[in-house]
């Protein structure tokens, strides 16, 4: 009686939100859906289309294979999860820490990924096709054989980063990072 109950809110939760409900664990859905905070839950699989999970805490959370299409995920907390094939198409995701996650083989086309942490994540293999990482901090990341084609790389944080295999066509990337406008500075200046 208790998990009909739990069942029933967990979809009329996605329901209210337009949001088609299936995960492996309904309880960790309603979970997330009712207090934006599911740390360590099982979540794979879920189909979170459009969600707004705007500050959750989802660290070390299982969304492999979620559908997390169109999300808004700003300034979530994502660190240590598995999002191993999840699909991240066209989410929004300007400032979520994604330290240590594992995105292997993820869907992020044309997601919004500005001033992103991603120190020490896995992103082999991962697919950022016209996204914009613009500011992000991809220090020690794995990103082989990751597609990185016509993505917005301005000012990204690239330093012990493993780009073996990884497609960069067309990707942009400014030749002089962190350089500070002299013009701008000239009145302070000596």
């Amino acid at each position: 009686m208790k998990q009909a109950r739990i069942l029933g809110a967990a979809i009329a939760m996605g329901m209210l939100m337009g949001l088609p409900v299936r995960a492996a664990n309904l309880d960790h859905v309603n979970q997330l859906l009712t207090t934006n905070a599911c740390r360590g839950c099982d979540l794979s699989g879920a189909d979170l289309r459009g969600a707004i999970l705007t500050r959750a805490d989802l660290r070390g959370a299982n969304l492999s294979g979620a559908n997390l299409q169109d999300a808004l995920l700003l300034l979530t907390d994502l660190r240590g999860a598995n999002l191993t094939n999840a699909n991240l198409t066209a989410a929004y995701m300007n400032r979520t820490d994604l330290r240590e996650a594992n995105l292997s083989g993820a869907t992020l086309v044309d997601a919004g990924l500005r001033d992103t942490l991603w120190k020490g994540a896995n992103l082999q293999g991962a697919n950022f096709a016209g996204s914009d990482l613009s500011y992000a901090d991809l220090r020690d990341t794995n990103l082989t054989n990751a597609n990185l084609t016509a993505t917005n790389l301005l000012f990204t944080r690239l330093n012990k980063t493993n780009l073996q295999g990884a497609n960069l066509e067309g990707a942009y990337r400014s030749e002089r990072p962190y350089q500070l406008n002299r013009d701008f500075l000239k009145p302070w200046l000596p």
